[in-house]
């Protein structure tokens, strides 16, 4: 019987980097999703087909991780000894993984759920978190496991890695999303502001522990719902983001941009910089336009969700 699970996208609220060092986040699900449909075998195929990337075939022995599917081949690998038959694997997106929602993360919570639906393993929501972090890392050598603590709670959460944490909050507020029409990788960004703060390690975790501050305090105000303070709070580490270097003047002009408008509270970077997302707590006008001389910038049109990761039989 197949199975079919969808995982939301994510962005993040408050907390870049500081995250990777044990530090506190705040992320939330946007109402983008990815869908995988499992459909069990007889033999010992593999079959993948994504809406994205087309057709890939293997062998349930000879997995390996490969792109463009290394996140559904590393969930896969994480159950390869338990798994007797293979499978059939469709994957289709509401939404481009060249912009910054979380599309790796969403893409192997949905495959991870189907795989323990289909093997009747009993998880809890912060187990398939640690799940999905595996994979990532395995994948990418690094990554918190926020926008996987998104893709399967939905909601705002306030996420931390180490101990892991998660605690979802059935909060929604509306935000906005530019995007600058490119990207950086995570993994790249990261090794950048690496090697930028090689010399000064003592500022860097000053930065850090700022930023996971901004998160800290964050959590506390989405609690309480005081929206125009969590709006400044965005701003603050805003700066903090330009002092690790990762703020472009696109991005700068991108979120000052946002700030002119009157329903705004608060915009900064979401993600790891050097171009991709900025994100505004609160609600443009319906004929905004960017006002910038760059061709590439659009607006993402996604809501918060309170929908997490979602499996049934069909």
């Amino acid at each position: 019987m197949p199975l079919k699970a969808s995982a939301p996208g994510s962005l993040m609220l408050l907390g870049e980097y500081a995250v990777l060092h044990g530090k506190q986040a705040l992320v939330c699900a946007v109402d983008k999703r990815i869908q995988v449909i499992l459909t069990p075998r007889s033999d010992k195929k593999i079959e993948i087909d994504s809406s994205l990337y087309g057709h890939y075939s293997t062998d349930l022995m000879q997995l390996k991780i490969e792109k463009p599917f290394q996140f559904v081949l590393g969930a896969l690998q994480q159950y390869q000894a338990k798994l007797r038959y293979g499978c059939n694997i469709n994957i289709t997106s509401e939404f481009s993984d060249k912009v910054g929602l979380g599309s790796s993360a969403a893409v192997t919570v949905a495959t991870l759920a189907t795989l323990v639906s289909w093997l009747n393993i009993r998880m809890s929501p912060l187990e398939l978190v640690r799940q999905g972090r595996n994979v990532i890392r395995l994948i990418q050598g690094t990554g918190s496991g926020a926008d996987i603590a998104a893709s399967v709670y939905g909601g705002i959460v306030a996420y931390q890695a180490q101990p892991m944490f998660a605690e979802k909050f059935n909060i929604l507020h509306p935000l906005t999303v530019l995007y600058a029409g490119f990207k950086t990788p995570t993994v790249e960004a990261i090794k950048t502001v690496q090697q930028s703060f090689s010399g000064y390690s003592t500022l860097f975790r000053h930065l850090t522990n700022s930023i996971g501050q901004c998160a800290t305090d964050g959590i506390q105000l989405v609690r309480r719902m005081e929206w125009a303070k969590l709006g400044e709070m965005m701003n603050i580490q805003q700066g903090m983001m330009e002092s690790l270097g990762v703020n472009t003047l696109l991005l700068a002009d991108m979120i000052q941009d946002l700030r002119r408008q009157a329903n705004m509270l608060g915009a900064k970077i979401s993600g790891s910089g050097f171009g991709d997302c900025v994100i505004g707590l609160g609600e443009l006008p319906a004929d905004y336009t960017y006002r910038g001389d760059h061709q590439g910038v659009q607006r993402i049109h996604v809501n918060m969700t309170a929908q997490g990761v979602h499996c049934e039989k069909i």
